[in-house]
């Protein structure tokens, strides 16, 4: 496949596992913060595998859609979190 081929989620979600269960994702945001190179290479590795295994089925590109709806709700959740987190510690700096 090509280098410039846009990964679909069921590749992108193995290619995450994979890494993560590699041990070099430690969090949702660190796909993103890898070199370019080491998400090439996992999605190269996940390429292969739905290759191999007849993939990516609908069962797998529902599961890829999924988590990355978790993903982003998560990244949300933690956005809101910290709104909520700093707004508190103005309120509670402007009463003193």
């Amino acid at each position: 496949m090509a280098d410039t081929q846009t990964p679909s989620q069921a590749e992108t979600h193995l290619a995450r596992r994979l890494a993560h269960n590699h041990g070099w994702l430690d969090d949702d945001d660190a796909w993103k913060r890898a070199p370019a190179s080491l998400r090439k290479d996992y999605l190269d590795l996940a390429r292969e595998t739905l290759a191999i295994t007849g993939g990516p089925t609908e069962a797998q590109q529902e599961a890829a859609a999924l988590a990355a709806e978790v993903r982003e709700l998560k990244t949300q959740r933690d956005r809101y979190q910290r709104a909520w987190h700093n707004a508190c510690t103005r309120a509670r700096k402007a009463r003193k």
